[in-house]
């Protein structure tokens, strides 16, 4: 066994490796039966998907940017048709209500608001 060990490196794949040259130098895999052969064979498979699952994200992030763009865009064309069609319409309330199922749900504040309660006037005290 040896008296000092070497540092754990930060990188999680070669914290596997150093994990399996430990335990076969310490002979752990074989008394603890530890499949280092198994471990050995999926860190090289991983090694190899690294750099194409790298890419596809890489791939994904650039798509994704252009089409929240496109998004966005399409957005705001959305809005503009809908304030012309209301604008256009203001004096017609069947189409304003017909153009109602376009308004977005919710909104607003997550808050609750409060419902306004007029406040009862003072009372003044009655003149001597």
């Amino acid at each position: 066994m040896s008296t000092k060990n070497p540092p754990v490196p930060t990188n999680f794949d070669d914290q596997v490796e150093a994990l399996v040259a430990r335990s076969k130098a310490e002979g752990w895999d074989k008394k603890f039966s530890i499949d280092v052969k198994s471990m050995e064979m999926r860190l090289k498979a991983h090694r190899t998907a690294k750099p194409k699952d790298a890419e596809l994200r890489q791939a994904y992030e650039q798509h994704h940017k252009s089409f929240t763009l496109d998004q966005s865009v399409l957005y705001k064309q959305y809005i503009e048709s809908l304030g012309i069609l209301r604008a256009a319409h203001r004096s017609q309330p069947e189409v304003l209500r017909s153009l109602d199922v376009f308004k977005r749900k919710g909104g607003g504040s997550r808050r609750k608001k409060e419902p306004s309660v007029p406040q009862p006037e003072p009372t003044r005290p009655a003149a001597p």
